[in-house]
């Protein structure tokens, strides 16, 4: 572990039950706090945010409408996360609603139907153009891992943390209405026991999590008196999930005293 890295941090590092990789980068200053960042790792749900990206860009460009139908018919159905499984068949939703549904409550059936209509050359092409060296979406979401010889989708803590970045700087879609409610659907977030977990009422946050046996993770834009941060904690090889979580809510807790201490009242850039 690096000597640089703070004492609270690195304990904190410490007491997780797995590997962990993690990016903090405050958005306004030349602040930034990693660990095993470049380190790739099993994305779970967490590469939603990409497909959530790319949806947004789409519908910036016309390449696609916030409000088009789609249908939810049986054969879609998949298990793991989410709520439309148990919903009626044949359910009339727009591509905006799958949207909310992939990052609120993770809904995987609104995940693989947003694949199917962006396609995946498409995702994927939007990480190659972000310089997301080690992000692959390979394949669609079962509620489970890859088995087998089938691909799995990949993503590291620095990927993840510049894909926030660009969301939140305008750099995918520019700043107005579509990048508001983007941001919208990201706080209304219901999986909060991570990053959120444990930090001060005055830290608003949007957050997507994900979760694998034996992987947790989350990646987070705060919006916080002392400015903008995007934050992603990854674990692998977990031996206690329920610990681990635990763990890394104190973890993102060190994270966010340690940036709030060190910036201070740091000028911002261009200031």
């Amino acid at each position: 572990m690096p000597e640089t890295m703070p004492t609270p941090v690195r304990e904190a590092i410490e007491h997780v039950p797995g590997r962990v990789s993690l990016l903090a980068r405050d958005l306004d200053r030349d602040w930034e706090l990693s660990y095993r960042a470049e380190v790739p790792v099993t994305a779970a749900s967490v590469i939603k945010l990409l497909i959530l990206a790319e949806a947004y860009r789409q519908f910036e460009t016309g390449e696609a409408h916030p409000g088009e139908p789609v249908r939810v018919e049986p054969e879609s159905w998949v298990g793991g996360s989410g709520v439309l499984r148990w919903l009626r068949p044949g359910l009339p939703l727009t591509l905006r609603d799958l949207a909310v549904l992939m990052v609120i409550v993770s809904d995987n059936t609104a995940s693989n139907l947003l694949i199917d209509r962006l396609s995946f050359e498409r995702i994927n092409g939007l990480a190659r153009r972000l310089g997301l060296a080690q992000t692959v979406l390979a394949r669609k979401f079962l509620g489970r891992a890859a088995q087998g010889d089938e691909p799995e989708n990949l993503i590291s803590a620095r990927d993840m943390a510049t894909l926030l970045a660009a969301l939140e700087l305008g750099h995918i879609v520019p700043e107005g209405p579509l990048l508001q409610d983007l941001r919208q659907i990201l706080k209304a977030q219901q999986f909060r026991d991570l990053i959120p977990g444990r930090l001060p009422e005055e830290a608003v946050v949007g957050n997507k999590t994900g979760s694998l046996p034996g992987h947790t993770h989350d990646a987070a834009i705060i919006w916080a008196p002392a400015g903008r941060l995007v934050m992603v904690l990854l674990s692998r090889g977990l031996v206690d999930q329920e610990l681990g979580r635990r763990a890394l809510c104190d973890l993102a807790l060190a994270c966010y005293q340690t940036w709030v201490s060190q910036v201070g009242s740091a000028k911002r850039k261009g200031e």
